[in-house]
């Protein structure tokens, strides 16, 4: 039986692995061998690994032979328990903190981890912004979702991300944490496995966090995170802001949701949804920094007790510069945040449980459907609506009609588990309509 692996192992010079005192032989890619410790098994049962470049940063393990045991020994018990979830490395943004404070800087930087060849592990990532900011999902309509002159009035910035997800207002009292994974066909869109090590921590820390609905964390029925998701290729974004000292009553008059959204969630208001978990903290942690937070955090995902064997990468100059040139290329004015404002006969929308929240703006004339445009907080960054977008215009407002046009748009590749009844009843019918 053989087991692949997607993991980065480390060259020490002068360090024979092969003399690890321990049973049996692990062959691995550049030319690297060493043993897999005992208990795993079945003694015939060997692992191949897949390596990716050598990574530095490993300043425990560099140290002596029993490091690199105690190194393959920890993936080697992990790899073995696949559900588990694996981070490979920690990655430190601190370097870049002249270039943080514009938020498409921080979406750039998403889109660079999970494209540069220099970064094919599983990595981990925390950031604070530096000011305050509204950030809006991919496929979202920034005029219904924002409070334009509340938020020009208080200087704060509006920014597009690549995700999904919903708009979210951060200033420095969010901690956004990220995480860049490899797909496995099962893994992608899974936001409790990677809500999990953060979860683990609040709850060490005296918050009772649970993951609810598709893509939330909450404490007493009140969101604390969001969390969105990106794949590029096979590689993929899933993290999430954790609100710890955030401005609620500013973010409150920044964000304006389609009632449809808030219904589906039982609340009045963003303020009656949304809270900090500074409240929740056990009494001696009500204190706790941002720094100590985020150690903890980093101790749980790595599964350490000691800060000092996170395995850790810290940007360079030219890491920067390559993240530079994302947003230069991906930002090419206001359009792409801004996008274009509904001005149709009709703005209608539905939540979905498990999907999100859909709006469609459209314009009918003598019973035919003239235009038509998708938005949304579904997390689905991937998909093709102008394809659904061309598919329903021009065909005859009636239910038949709209269904079929649904049928042949694959909803759930382009959006998600939604159905061309459902989508169809959308349109059609008064009691979904926004204005």
């Amino acid at each position: 039986m053989t087991q692949r692996a997607k993991i980065a192992l480390i060259e020490i010079p002068g360090l024979d692995l092969n003399q690890s005192g321990l049973d049996r032989s692990v062959s691995c890619s550049q030319h690297i061998s060493t043993t897999v410790p005992r208990g795993l098994g079945d003694p015939h049962v060997s692992v191949n690994f897949r390596a990716t470049p050598p990574i530095m940063g490993y300043n425990a393990i560099r140290q002596s032979q029993g490091s690199v045991a105690l190194f393959f020994e920890f993936f080697c018990n992990r790899l073995l328990q696949s559900e588990e979830l694996i981070i490979i490395r920690y990655v430190d943004i601190s370097s870049g903190k002249d270039y943080l404070n514009r938020p498409i800087i921080t979406d750039s930087l998403s889109k660079f981890f999970i494209t540069s060849p220099k970064f094919t592990e599983p990595i981990f990532y925390f950031s604070r912004p530096p000011q305050a900011s509204v950030v809006i999902g991919l496929n979202q309509d920034v005029y219904s979702e924002v409070n334009l002159n509340f938020i020009r009035d208080q200087k704060i910035q509006l920014s597009r991300r690549f995700a999904g997800g919903g708009a979210v207002f951060v200033d420095p009292g969010n901690l956004t944490y990220v995480f860049i994974d490899n797909d496995d066909g099962s893994n992608y869109g899974d936001f409790k496995r990677y809500a999990q090590p953060v979860i683990s921590t609040l709850k060490k820390l005296g918050v009772d966090a649970k993951m609810t609905g598709r893509n939330d964390l909450t404490v007493d029925g009140k969101k604390i995170s969001g969390m969105s998701a990106l794949k590029i290729g096979d590689r993929f974004l899933c993290g999430g802001t954790l609100m710890v000292d955030v401005d609620l009553a500013k973010a409150a008059k920044a964000l304006t949701p389609p009632k449809v959204k808030l219904q589906s969630k039982g609340i009045k208001s963003v303020h009656s949804r949304v809270t900090n978990i500074r409240q929740y903290f056990d009494p001696k942690y009500k204190n706790i920094t941002f720094e100590e937070l985020e150690k903890r955090i980093l101790l749980t995902v790595f599964r350490v007790t000691d800060i000092r064997d996170v395995p850790t990468y810290t940007m360079t100059d030219d890491d920067w510069k390559d993240v530079l040139k994302i947003a230069d290329q991906a930002y090419t004015g206001d359009d792409f945040v801004m996008g274009t404002k509904p001005n149709d006969d009709y703005f209608r929308g539905r939540h979905f449980d498990g999907v999100g929240t859909v709006e469609i703006s459209f314009s009918v004339k003598n019973d035919v459907v003239t235009h038509a445009k998708i938005y949304g907080d579904f997390n689905n960054p991937n998909g093709d609506l102008a394809a659904i977008e061309n598919h329903i215009t021009n065909v005859p407002f009636a239910k038949d009609s709209l269904e079929e046009a649904f049928r042949i748009s694959n909803l759930e590749a382009n959006i998600g588990k939604v159905t061309p009844p459902d989508m169809a009843d959308l349109m059609l019918k008064e009691k979904y309509d926004l204005k």
